[in-house]
């Protein structure tokens, strides 16, 4: 990989890493057992995104936005990261 390109993954990783980690912990309210759990997880593990559907649903109103905001960005971050891996 061009190293270029290179940084340019690491720093989208890390801007993914810290979107994922802001979500868990408008998902977790505080509770910091959770939130570790939550964090520690694959992302892809179905166990995993059916717990964070449940969390997210007893969200309020405002904390739901939010945390649609983040995943949409995130999304974003994945589409561009997965560009980058074609080249």
């Amino acid at each position: 990989m061009h190293r270029n390109i290179s940084r340019a993954y690491y720093a989208l990783m890390a801007e993914h890493h810290r979107v994922r980690a802001a979500h868990m912990k408008i998902l977790a309210r505080g509770d910091a057992m959770l939130e570790r759990k939550l964090l520690g997880a694959k992302e892809v593990d179905e166990a995993h995104i059916e717990e964070v559907v449940i969390y997210e649903e007893r969200l309020s109103p405002v904390q739901r936005r939010r945390v649609y905001k983040l995943s949409s960005y995130g999304r974003k971050i994945e589409k561009v990261i997965d560009a980058l891996l074609k080249l």
